[in-house]
């Protein structure tokens, strides 16, 4: 009897410890799932403007080689008609032949400019022939406290053709964040159907936008 009674006791005390194990996991899980939410309320999104934002439908988009000439260093593209702004690079070969270009400012043209190498006198020229599409210009301020990395960043135009802002982001920085303060020059391609007349901005559910000039 007093054997059975100590194992009644015994298994009694060890129900009660699994019961206060459980009582204490429970009230741990609550409590973390309290903090994250905390946490959660408390993590500051992120704030921006767009402070100007244009469509230039006479943007060079594309240059293509017709002739690559001879003699040339490495140097500079410029049109040589209409005022549009166009600029690139070009590399050679050991040749001086022109084997690549890159554009640095697509401009904005009412018609194809005539594309020429800056201040060489080559072998032989080279020849190009311009491409003209339709390209959105926009600055953009991150105003707030947030770094917000740029994968999180989406941008559309008049609500379609979303485009994430880590894979057009041309400021010539490789750093993938937007730090407070900082204002990211953006250029992307417009190929939607035209005319677009807004685009918008969001980020972990913020949005912004804004009339194309």
């Amino acid at each position: 009897m007093g054997a059975s009674v100590g194992i009644g006791g015994l298994i009694i005390g060890m129900t009660m410890m699994v019961v206060f194990s459980m009582v204490v996991a429970s009230f741990d899980a609550k409590v973390d799932s309290s903090l994250q939410s905390i946490d959660s309320a408390n993590e500051a999104l992120p704030v921006y403007t767009i402070d100007d934002a244009t469509l230039w439908e006479g943007a060079v988009v594309d240059v293509q080689i017709g002739s690559a000439g001879s003699g040339y260093v490495n140097g500079v593209l410029v049109s040589s008609t209409g005022n549009g702004g166009f600029t690139g690079t070009f590399t050679v070969d050991g040749s001086g032949a022109i084997i690549s270009v890159a554009i640095t400012s697509h401009g904005n043209y009412s018609s194809a400019p005539a594309i020429v190498v800056q201040g060489q006198t080559p072998t032989s020229s080279a020849t190009f022939t311009a491409t003209l599409g339709n390209f959105i210009h926009a600055n953009v301020t991150n105003t707030g406290s947030y770094i917000t990395p740029l994968r999180e960043i989406w941008l559309f135009s008049d609500g379609d053709n979303p485009t994430n802002l880590g894979s057009i982001y041309t400021s010539g920085s490789s750093n993938p964040y937007w730090y407070s303060g900082e204002t990211l020059h953006l250029q992307w391609a417009e190929s939607g159907t035209l005319p677009v007349s807004r685009i918008a901005i969001t980020a972990k559910g913020v949005n912004m936008a804004s009339t194309l000039a």
